[in-house]
């Protein structure tokens, strides 16, 4: 079969831009469809910007209404009645990329409410339950408690699904390790490394001074941007840090920012459609994840920019940040380790250049289209990688 006969449905729950998981699914949609694929979307809702999200499929078809492919893709579903749907449907035919941890974790950020320790336990019924239930006391309400027990048990239900998918991928090896803990049949799954664009010119632009700092992601706990705010006050060079995204902790960081006396140095600019004018304006990125990250992948879309990453090695983020190489690693949680290794970069703009010009290459080199549009296609079929 050549390309120009492959036909790809992707599925998930939001057709617009919300996330990382959206934003994915946008890029690699145009990518097979460039290489001769044809490429279908079904989506329970409209996003941001739902227009353009659709600019990147053959067409867009309503939940209940399925066209004929040669392969299904599931990105995100919920609904475990609809997922079995999907399984008598098309059998064979039918695969999952896993992004997150929701499947396995009632939570989704897979660490502990109290203390807020890393898990690293499979899925259980009854632990995983009484963890949900134990979330903030500000959110419990009459019939909170029936309806967390009902999501769990769907939890469950959705899990023991999905392993029965056969054509499972991932985008980091962190994420086949969790796969494999929560019951997943390893020759199932596939690690298919994401595809990055990689500019083949960077904008020119002076030095900024002071140095200008990117944060790219949803403001949300997980994502750790308490934890880079209380790194700034340790900082003993000048700087400026932009925070582009949306999220509910937003005002919380706001309001932190003024508490520590770094507002006057912090722009939260909301969500930018286009993040590449940014990566262009700033000479590095922080990634200051508190959960366990599974990819991270606007890391490598920094790097792809010219940018050094400073990150906290946590999850997959070690597959594509090398301390000392491309960036610097920090443990997880050690804020002063974070500033220290941010205060490298500020104090040096030739380390700046030299370690983002190496990130720029293992970019290039690793997470090329070419080699996305390969993997995914030996594991479309079902061959292997």
């Amino acid at each position: 079969m050549t390309s120009a006969e492959f036909k790809v449905l992707f599925v998930s729950e939001r057709a617009g831009f919300a996330g990382g998981i959206e934003r994915f699914i946008f890029h690699t949609a145009g990518l097979l469809r460039r290489a001769g694929m044809t490429v279908y979307g079904s989506f329970d809702r409209p996003d941001r910007d739902a227009e353009r999200f659709a600019e990147n499929f053959d067409r867009m078809f309503p939940p209940d209404e399925l066209p004929e492919t040669d392969l299904t893709v599931i990105h995100r579903i919920g609904d475990p009645e609809k997922l079995e749907h999907l399984i008598g449907l098309r059998g064979d035919r039918l695969a999952l990329y896993v992004h997150d941890h929701d499947y396995y974790c009632p939570r989704s950020y897979r660490y502990t409410p109290f203390g807020r320790h890393d898990c690293r336990r499979p899925y259980s019924l009854l632990r995983c339950g009484v963890c949900a239930m134990a979330t903030s006391p500000r959110r419990w309400r009459e019939g909170f408690f029936g309806e967390l027990a009902a999501r769990t048990v769907r939890c469950r239900k959705r899990l023991e699904l999905l392993r029965r998918i056969p054509h499972v991928a991932v985008l980091s090896a962190f994420m086949r390790r969790n796969l494999i803990d929560n019951g997943f049949a390893p020759e199932r799954i596939a690690v298919i490394p994401p595809p990055v664009p990689v500019p083949e010119t960077l904008p020119e632009h002076g030095e900024n001074t002071p140095p200008r700092l990117l944060f790219t992601g949803q403001l949300i706990r997980g994502k750790g941007v308490d934890q880079l705010l209380r790194a700034l006050p340790l900082l003993r060079h000048d700087f400026r840090l932009v925070i582009a995204g949306e999220g509910n902790q937003r005002p919380e960081l706001e309001r932190l920012a003024v508490r520590l006396g770094v507002a006057d140095k912090v722009s939260f600019a909301g969500w930018v459609a286009d993040p590449e004018k940014l990566y262009a304006e700033c000479d590095a990125a922080v990634l200051p994840f508190f959960w366990q990250e599974p990819f991270g992948l606007v890391g490598p879309e920094a790097m792809a920019h010219g940018l050094p990453v400073v990150a906290f090695r946590t999850g997959g983020i070690d597959e594509w940040l090398v301390d000392g190489e491309n960036g610097f690693a920090v443990p997880p949680r050690d804020i002063s380790g974070f500033a220290a290794a941010v205060d490298r970069l500020l104090a040096d703009r030739g380390s700046r250049v030299r370690l983002g010009r190496r990130g720029r290459e293992m970019v290039s080199e690793r997470f090329s289209d070419e080699k996305f549009v390969r993997s995914f296609r030996i594991w479309g079929e079902g061959k292997g990688l």
